[in-house]
């Protein structure tokens, strides 16, 4: 909590985050922090969590979840200090730990250091020498935090495979599910993790217990939402790098109508909400209005291939040497690019 606050309080001024820097995106790291010591996520999973355990400091070797929340909490502020934006400060080696030799971490330290030293220098720039606005220079700053965030995930999986044989089956399958939603916060660069942000819409219902057939069943019955959220990130686990893909570039497209990128934080909102039948109907047009907007062509690439694809079809029913020699083109570009996907997905196996 001390290495977020020294982070939130030296990476801008208060003229750009708010008199006590409640602008800040690095406030939602540390809700999260907070969250996985209230829940009992930092102590060892072999063991049982009690009161005692939730009310001390102390964080569990063998905790998955501990790993992971180490590379996007620690890690970050190593590659500050790497940047030379905040002081340099070494770990305690008498813990068991040893940061210095674990080739996870320091990849991380690498991957944050890289973003301070290029996106966040970069967006200071912009802001102070007014190349872009501030909304600008903050939405381009969100998706590079969140494309950094997404490159940690990646490449800290493998290393904490062996903590994650530690979980029990439900909590294993929803801290999977749990990183797999990085991916999609970074196609939709989202942007509410500031702490007026977090005040406005609150902070979510992530689950306030560890999770397995009990623990699920407690919720259901005393936490209802909790349930919900714990169960659809469960189901995220199950997701395919094809169907991640897709949702992947779903989003992508979304947000570039600025209008739809401000908007989806309280759309996904208002999706897990309780809906009387006239808020059913309003939304099925919400929908179709965001899937109208994903199909229209916002490039003039697009422009061209749908004119083409337009024009090929207003021609197949003229001239049979026009269909075959169309039919074929786009055949052929069907199947390069998925040749170019297939490359793709097995280079990143």
């Amino acid at each position: 909590m001390a290495l977020g606050k020294y982070i939130i309080q030296n990476t801008g001024s208060r003229e750009l985050w708010g008199p006590n820097f409640s602008g800040h995106w690095h406030w939602a790291y540390l809700v999260q922090l907070d969250w996985l010591k209230r829940s009992g996520r930092l102590a060892s999973p072999v063991a049982k969590v009690t009161k005692r355990m939730l009310e001390m400091d102390d964080i569990a070797m063998d905790s998955w979840f501990a790993y992971v929340n180490l590379n996007s909490t620690v890690a970050l502020y190593f590659g500050a200090a790497k940047a030379g934006l905040v002081p340099k400060v070494s770990v305690c080696k008498d813990c068991g730990l040893d940061l210095d030799v674990d080739p996870g971490f320091l990849g991380s330290v690498d991957i944050w250091h890289s973003f301070w030293n290029n996106s966040h220098r970069k967006f200071l720039d912009a802001i102070s020498t007014g190349k872009a606005s501030k909304d600008k220079a903050m939405a381009l700053l969100y998706q590079e935090l969140w494309s950094a965030h997404a490159m940690v995930t990646k490449s800290l999986l493998p290393r904490a495979r062996k903590l994650e044989l530690f979980l029990p089956e439900l909590e294993r399958k929803f801290g999977i599910g749990w990183l797999n939603m990085v991916e999609i916060y970074d196609a939709m660069a989202w942007n509410l993790l500031s702490l007026d942000a977090l005040m406005e819409i609150g902070v979510g219902f992530s689950p306030s217990r560890v999770l397995n057939e009990e623990s699920m069943t407690w919720l259901k019955e005393n936490c209802p939402d909790e349930h919900i959220v714990a169960t659809t990130i469960i189901d995220f686990h199950n997701l395919s790098p094809v169907m991640i893909s897709a949702l992947r570039i779903f989003f992508q497209r979304l947000i570039r109508w600025d209008r739809e990128r401000l908007l989806l934080p309280y759309l996904i909102r208002y999706l897990n909400a309780p809906k009387t039948p006239i808020q059913k109907i309003s939304l099925y047009f919400t929908i179709t209005r965001m899937l109208i907007e994903v199909i229209l062509p916002q490039t003039i690439t697009e422009v061209v291939v749908w004119n083409f694809f337009g024009g090929g079809m207003l021609l197949l029913s003229y001239n049979p040497l026009i269909r075959h020699y169309f039919l074929s083109f786009l055949a052929m570009i069907i199947a390069l690019n998925l040749a170019k996907r297939y490359i793709t997905f097995i280079s990143n196996l």
